[in-house]
């Protein structure tokens, strides 16, 4: 086996190897090369203040008789946060064949080997930032970027090698929904929908509620064409937030703002909906679970200190 780097310019011909890979895994379909390429650039995020400027990206490759079995993707990121600045490495993909245990070990050996070349002495693999602000490649697993449980011998490999699970999201789904047009108790309360084209081939939908002017919650969905552009994906609507003000909660409102957008959104056209929270968040968890959702998938970010 070799270890080689790529250049980034180049990372469409991985996609066979991803493809190899995620067959398992919930709302990940087959990509072409040019979906790879269109989807794989990190973005820049400001949300809550947060800002990131990445550099010193690197593919790694491990072949065995010029075929690749395996690569992993990492970077530098600048941080800053509150006016305070730090230096991040961060491995934000790693696959290999299963089986094939010493290309895994040979990619992870050279990933931190690249990283601590930096100085870099805290190491994040397959990152989540903040809510919806996702640095995984937009067509894996809804562009969140976590490890899906799925991959048993890249966890194993992490956890053999010194890195514990520091967050996780839970993945929820319901195929062939189906609502009524839910009744709001409070007639106080004003409900604006909102529709909004994207990438998916039917469009994206937002509800807001409000109370004398004031917006006291909100459930926001996008189709999962969005990420990827699987025929398969177009029937399937992802409930990205649920929020509702704390004053508004232990009402319904939460419930109605979920109801109306399948409501709405299976007027679209939409047939399967999909939902998730995070890993720890077992209020969530419960409520989704009691309106049809069941669990699919658990994904994790991981985190190292090296010296």
């Amino acid at each position: 086996m070799e270890i080689e780097n790529l250049d980034i310019k180049e990372v469409g011909i991985l996609a066979d190897t991803y493809n190899n890979q995620i067959v398992d895994i919930p709302h990940c379909y087959s990509v072409s090369p040019e979906e790879f390429i269109n989807g794989f650039p990190h973005q820049k995020y400001s949300r809550h203040g947060y800002n990131e400027e990445i550099y010193s990206e690197k593919l790694i490759v491990c072949k065995e008789k010029d075929k690749i079995i395996g690569f992993a993707n990492v970077a530098i990121a600048d941080t800053q946060l509150d006016g305070k600045k730090e230096q991040k490495g961060f491995i934000r993909f790693l696959t290999y064949k299963p089986g094939c245990r010493l290309a895994g070990q040979l990619l992870l050996d050279e990933s931190e080997r690249y990283l601590k070349s930096f100085g870099i002495q805290e190491i994040k693999a397959f990152r989540l930032l903040y809510i919806n602000d996702h640095c995984g490649y937009r067509f894996y697993h809804l562009s969140y970027g976590l490890l899906s449980d799925k991959l048993g011998h890249i966890f194993g490999l992490f956890g053999m090698n010194g890195y514990k699970i520091n967050g996780g999201e839970i993945f929820m789904d319901q195929p062939n929904y189906n609502v009524n047009e839910p009744i709001l108790a409070d007639k106080s309360i004003d409900i604006k929908v909102e529709q909004k084209e994207g990438r998916g081939k039917l469009p994206n939908l937002e509800v807001y509620a409000y109370l004398n002017g004031n917006q006291i919650g909100e459930c926001i969905s996008c189709s999962i064409g969005e990420f990827i552009n699987a025929k398969e994906a177009q029937e399937w609507i992802f409930i990205a937030g649920l929020f509702v003000d704390e004053s508004e909660q232990a009402k319904g409102l939460g419930r109605y703002l979920l109801q109306r957008n399948l409501w709405e959104s299976m007027k679209l056209g939409y047939k399967h909906t999909s939902i998730s929270t995070d890993w720890q968040n077992y209020r969530a968890l419960l409520f989704y679970t009691n309106y049809g959702y069941y669990l699919v998938d658990t994904s994790y970010e991981f985190i190292k200190t090296i010296v």
